[in-house]
């Protein structure tokens, strides 16, 4: 049970590891639909910056704690989701995927 002033962390997916959580966030922080038009590229480009900033604050808090646990790691990670999808992609106009 966690302690009042910390948060709940979520269960680690079978098969996955902190390290691996991680990555994944990451990963989904700097996946970004491709800009539709010259004119949303713009966007697209200040919400990819935006987003590579909280990976590399996330990344930077981490390497600063030299006794950073798993804990940590899955903190920073759900962190990193929740901060990363409040800067969506909803703001431009992506290109159609294609079939």
């Amino acid at each position: 049970m966690p302690l009042p002033d910390q948060p709940a962390v979520r269960p680690i997916p079978p098969g996955s590891s902190p390290i691996r959580e991680l990555c994944h966030a990451v990963d989904q922080a700097l996946a970004l639909p491709a800009p539709a038009t010259v004119r949303d590229e713009t966007t697209y480009l200040r919400i990819l910056r935006d987003r590579v900033r909280l990976v590399r604050s996330a990344i930077r808090r981490l390497l600063a704690d030299r006794e950073a646990e798993d804990r940590d790691v899955i903190l920073a990670a759900a962190s990193l989701r929740d901060e990363a999808a409040q800067l969506g992609d909803d703001q431009y106009d992506h290109t159609p995927e294609p079939s």
